[in-house]
């Protein structure tokens, strides 16, 4: 186990990380909030966890009670659902010791950003371990990291497969494509049959960033990679080449209106109106809860633009933290040691419906887990997300560029997005790396 690293209060928070704790409703509010009930210290053998998602209740319970058994230490939630209200509780009470023993936050860059105000704790030791019990793929701990060093674990593994209706293929005579020139052909075909190809959120959503990276993918893992850490340029031919092809299929009338409610889709796929959507595996639980099993609901990697480019896919997940100033810091480190144990994730899987982290967990009797083991056949590359693989800035005021394309998806459209995404990075590169 780690030492505890020196408390935050002695570190000096650079002017970003700064304007970040102070941002939207303020310092004050944000330090009023951050000594408010979400964030007092729990009696005996509880520990406290900040959260943003209301709707894992039953999951931390389930986890809770497998890692009560391992550790002695339960854990008790705290949702916080409005995403911007929960980012000032988390970052300000941080700083004080009014904090949350553990705390839900997003890998890459945005953990980063935390990690250098030196509010979260170094997880090192804890990720030796868990690599050494086989219960997380080494390769995920760069997006852990600041600096070669873990600042969080997995909490979950999402990975962006295409899902479709089984209805809308058996009706229309198509199967899964196996390559993008036949997925094509596919999502002709549906539109033919009076059936949306493809449904595609993302006009006023951070969603508008899940076609682009699958696009960029596509066609090379290397420059999606490049241009997300700002090595490469987005005027470069490979994203220029994505947003002419992104155009092409809405000029083909291959997806859906871009203002489209995801809400409905579990609805269309059962009737069989929408043959596919492209979404985080996260997104079956709302399929199943709308009665839809395997036998309505299929997954496939979308394959490369380019057929000589490898598999890649896209994959998110949220971190776990050891906030710094934890009341309890010690259970805190027991509580982050055992976490990714499969007997924990397949307590927490099976209630939160998604992947896990550790290979040998997955939800039981889930479509998820049949895709997963396709994955583990296939190989895939696995690339982080985009809302958490460039600095913060820079992502969301991409996302919004993105939107307004969706809106107006035309080529020239296309390119003039590139050239605002490219001013935007060179500013916010400058920016992060001052």
């Amino acid at each position: 186990m780690t030492d505890r690293p020196p408390s935050p209060r002695s570190r000096r928070l650079s002017r970003r990380t700064l304007l970040g704790l102070v941002g939207a409703g303020g310092l004050a509010w944000a330090t009023g909030c951050a000594r408010g009930t979400y964030t007092r210290p729990a009696p005996g053998n509880v520990l406290t966890l900040n959260n943003d998602v209301a709707t894992w209740t039953n999951a931390y319970g389930a986890a809770s009670a497998v890692l009560e058994q391992r550790t002695g230490s339960r854990l008790a939630v705290r949702a916080v659902p409005n995403q911007s209200t929960y980012q000032q509780i988390v970052r300000m009470s941080a700083q004080t010791e009014a904090t949350t023993d553990l705390f839900k936050w997003w890998n890459g860059y945005r953990l980063q950003d935390i990690a250098r105000g030196g509010i979260v704790t170094d997880l090192s030791a804890v990720w030796d371990h868990a690599q050494e019990q086989g219960w997380v793929d080494p390769v995920m701990r760069e997006s852990f990291s600041l600096d070669g060093r873990p600042y969080a674990l997995p909490l979950y593994k999402t990975y962006y497969p295409m899902f479709f209706s089984r209805r809308a293929f058996a009706e229309s005579g198509v199967s899964v494509p196996t390559t993008f020139a036949e997925l094509l052909e596919v999502a002709g075909t549906l539109r033919d049959a009076g059936i949306t190809p493809i449904g595609a959120t993302g006009a006023t959503t951070w969603e508008s960033i899940v076609w682009f990276s699958q696009l960029l993918i596509g066609r090379s893992p290397d420059y999606y990679e490049d241009v997300t850490a700002g090595r490469a340029s987005y005027l470069d031919d490979t994203a220029t080449a994505a947003m002419e092809l992104w155009a092409q299929m809405y000029a083909d009338g291959l997806f859906s209106e871009p203002d489209t409610d995801a809400s409905g889709f579990p609805g269309m796929f059962a009737d069989g109106t929408l043959g596919m959507t492209l979404g985080g595996t996260f997104n079956i639980n709302s399929y199943t809860e709308a009665g839809l099993g395997a036998a309505d609901v299929g997954m496939f990697l979308v394959p490369p633009v380019d057929p000589g480019v490898e598999q890649a896919v896209v994959v998110e997940s949220a971190a776990l933290c050891v906030s710094a100033n934890a009341h309890k810091h010690e259970q805190a480190m027991a509580v982050a040691d055992n976490w990714l144990a499969t007997d924990v994730q397949q307590a927490w899987v099976d209630q939160l419906g998604d992947a896990s982290a550790n290979p040998a967990a997955l939800p039981t009797g889930s479509v998820v887990a049949d895709f997963a083991h396709d994955v583990a056949r296939v190989r895939p590359r696995e690339v982080i997300r985009y809302w958490e693989a460039s600095p913060p800035v820079l992502v969301e005021g991409n996302a919004q560029d993105l939107s307004a394309f969706m809106v107006t998806p035309t080529v020239d459209n296309g390119i003039r997005v590139l050239r605002t995404m490219q001013d935007r990075a060179d500013a916010e590169w400058e920016a992060w790396r001052a």
